[in-house]
């Protein structure tokens, strides 16, 4: 896919960034793939070198402050965004940016906990915790059976949005932050069921504080009223833009 880029936000990740990257390479061959190296003080940025992904450096440390590098650095018309950790099948982002190929939607999430779960992949406290964040995140905002998952696919709207308004947080309550804002002004989102592996090292993820700083984000964004002032300055930006065009 020509129009398909992936952007892989990675921290020390030798480990399964190879296989991925494999995998990657040989399912689409035509994509760019991006490595977004946080700091990582083992061999990972090499690796993705060597199988020939593009490797960008970000020296603030957290997941969010890496993704923002990758979307500046984003020039596709589809962007899928997922882990290093190879947790996530490749196979699965073809189904993600069908919706969006076909216009039907601007956003599409892979859930993993309506779709298949490798035994032990996730902690029986990360699914409770997740079910219960992601009925947080329904209340407040819009549908959603996981709200925490690392596989995203974005259409040209959404990155420019989010380059636009940016992102506050730093860490992984970074889905949360985009859920909320991007579905406050009202872009149209959708899920699909994907599988989810068991990462081969110790998860990087805190159940319980990491867990907190998702749920105050999901509450911030709720009584934040910038998220649609941004919104509607971007839009009035692109009408003049257009306007100015013809």
């Amino acid at each position: 896919m020509d129009d398909l880029s992936f952007i892989i936000p990675a921290y020390n990740e030798e480990e399964s960034i190879g296989p991925l990257l494999k995998n990657l390479k040989t399912k689409y061959p035509n994509s760019k793939i991006s490595v977004i190296d946080n700091n990582s003080n083992d061999k990972t940025a090499e690796i993705a070198l060597k199988i020939g992904a593009e490797v960008i450096f970000e020296k603030k440390q957290g997941k969010a402050h890496a993704m923002s590098t990758g979307f500046k650095h984003s020039d596709s018309k589809y962007v899928v965004m997922l882990d290093a950790d190879n947790t996530y099948d490749p196979i699965d982002a073809k189904k993600l940016v069908e919706p969006l190929k076909n216009g039907e939607v601007d956003l599409v999430l892979g859930s993993r906990l309506a779709g298949t779960i490798e035994k032990g992949a996730i902690s029986t406290i990360n699914i409770i915790g997740n079910h219960i964040l992601s009925f947080i995140a329904s209340f407040l905002y819009h549908p959603v059976s996981d709200v925490c998952t690392g596989y995203w696919a974005f259409n040209e709207k959404i990155i420019d949005y989010i380059r636009e308004v940016g992102l506050d947080c730093a860490g992984f309550e970074m889905e949360a932050e985009m859920f909320a804002k991007i579905s406050k002004c009202k872009f149209k989102i959708a899920e699909i069921p994907i599988s989810y592996k068991t990462r081969k090292d110790k998860p990087k993820l805190n159940s319980f504080s990491d867990g907190f700083k998702i749920f105050k984000t999901l509450l911030k964004h709720k009584l934040n009223s910038d998220d649609i002032e941004n919104f509607n300055h971007l839009h009035d930006q692109n009408m003049n833009t257009q306007i100015q065009d013809n």
